[in-house]
């Protein structure tokens, strides 16, 4: 099978990795990709959101299938272009992509598919702002309506900042403020059947002890020793069907992968928000842990046959990723700066290194190139030790002004190891 993956960030890198160490997989093909990515592909200057760039690209390799990493291409229409020359194509379509690329079309989805999720409004005006926030009252959770790259969300109890964030991104979705842990599950689904993926939690603040702004996510682990035995198949149940019944209804059947980001409040499981994507840092640690050969998983996906496939299985053991960040980040996120140490890294037992805002500087040297920058994956037979790995590789990286969160999975695999 030849493959041709879109994207160039961490989630790609990982999807890159399992799809290279697929048997079946007889040529791997990448765009844009990155220096990661690079040395397990071959690179393609093409953008990513380009329908006809991409679909010639794809028959210009002769690929059998096309995976797309980031939601903006989905949500621009690139999948429905691939499926449209022939090409087995892993992604939703433009029209069922807007579960992700509009809040509000995400709302209307749950609520006419009686999905419990967080009251809310949408806003357009700075009187229904005001309203919306004297209903829900503080914490405020406040959302851009559109794409936003993972940052488009404000969770504050300062009236002024959910304010200005409202009027800086002009339609907004306001919701009342859900207490309670959080967990990503991602389900795929060929339109009509759906088949869970192992849960995982991320780290949304930028800084220990969830402290600081929203970010794109600073890491995660999994699985979820915590987590009840139940809680995919009650999602599955609740969440993931349901949402395929109602786009399915509506004409506009869902193929990929969705992503459900649920809290567990005292009342239940509620949907905070859906992807049509693989998650970003999330995908970095379900893979990690993924036994069944990915690129096969992900035809039979493309082709509407997940029904005749095997059981996903998984690899015993645990793993944690620790994002490294660009000194700015999420602000302003300084580039340029030259990354060294990846060998060392990669050479602590249970860790790898994947990219995810790297590119190469005319003299060939490893340099910074976006917000997150390397992702430190560590596996083992536990948490503890799989957040051993991932922590021991991170301190090999120099970056200047690099830094990370210290707390990723440190209490779960604490209460983990405390077990008698």
């Amino acid at each position: 099978m030849r493959v041709l993956l879109i994207g160039s960030g961490g989630r790609e890198h990982a999807l890159a990795r399992a799809l290279a160490g697929d048997g079946e997989v007889t040529g791997l093909h990448a765009a844009p990709g990155n220096p990661g990515i690079a040395k397990i592909a071959e690179i393609h200057d093409v953008q990513p959101a380009d329908q006809g760039s991409v679909t010639a690209l794809a028959a210009k390799v002769g690929a059998d299938l096309v995976v797309i990493g980031p939601e903006a291409p989905l949500v621009a229409g690139v999948a429905d272009a691939v499926r449209a020359a022939g090409i087995a194509c892993f992604g939703p379509g433009s029209a069922a992509a807007m579960i992700e690329g509009s809040k509000s079309f995400a709302k209307d989805v749950m609520s006419a598919a009686g999905i419990p999720t967080a009251a809310s409004r949408t806003c357009t005006t700075e009187a229904e702002v005001d309203a919306a926030l004297d209903a829900f009252g503080p914490p405020y959770v406040v959302k851009a309506d559109g794409l936003a790259a993972g940052k488009g969300v404000v969770v504050t109890g300062d009236r002024q900042e959910a304010v200005r964030h409202a009027r800086a991104c002009g339609t907004v979705v306001i919701e009342e403020f859900l207490d309670g842990p959080e967990v990503s599950l991602f389900a795929l689904a060929d339109g009509v059947t759906a088949a869970p993926l192992l849960p995982a939690q991320d780290y949304k603040r930028a800084h220990d002890r969830d402290a600081g702004p929203n970010t794109g996510g600073m890491g995660a682990y999994a699985p979820l020793p915590w987590a009840a035995p139940g809680l995919a198949d009650e999602a599955m149940s609740t969440v993931i069907r349901p949402a395929l019944d109602e786009l399915r209804l509506r004409g506009t059947p869902y193929s990929g992968v969705l992503y459900a980001g649920l809290c567990l409040t005292a009342r239940g499981v509620r949907v905070v928000e859906f992807n049509a994507r693989f998650g970003d840092p999330e995908t970095q640690v379900v893979l990690g842990l993924l036994a069944t050969p990915l690129a096969g998983l992900l035809h039979v996906t493309a082709v509407g046959d997940l029904a005749a496939a095997a059981p996903v299985r998984w690899k015993t053991g645990a793993a944690v990723t620790v994002v490294i960040a660009a000194e700015g980040y999420p602000e302003a996120p300084a580039k340029g700066d030259e990354i060294g140490g990846l060998d060392e890294a990669e050479r602590v037992p249970g860790a790898y290194i994947l990219h995810a805002g790297t590119s190469e500087s005319g003299a060939g040297r490893l340099v910074s190139a976006g917000g997150r920058v390397l992702n430190a994956v560590g596996t083992g037979p536990d948490l503890l030790r799989a957040r051993d790995a991932a922590y021991r590789a991170a301190a090999r990286i120099t970056m200047r002004g690099g830094w990370y969160r210290h707390d990723i999975a440190e209490r779960p695999a604490a209460a983990t190891s405390a077990r008698p």
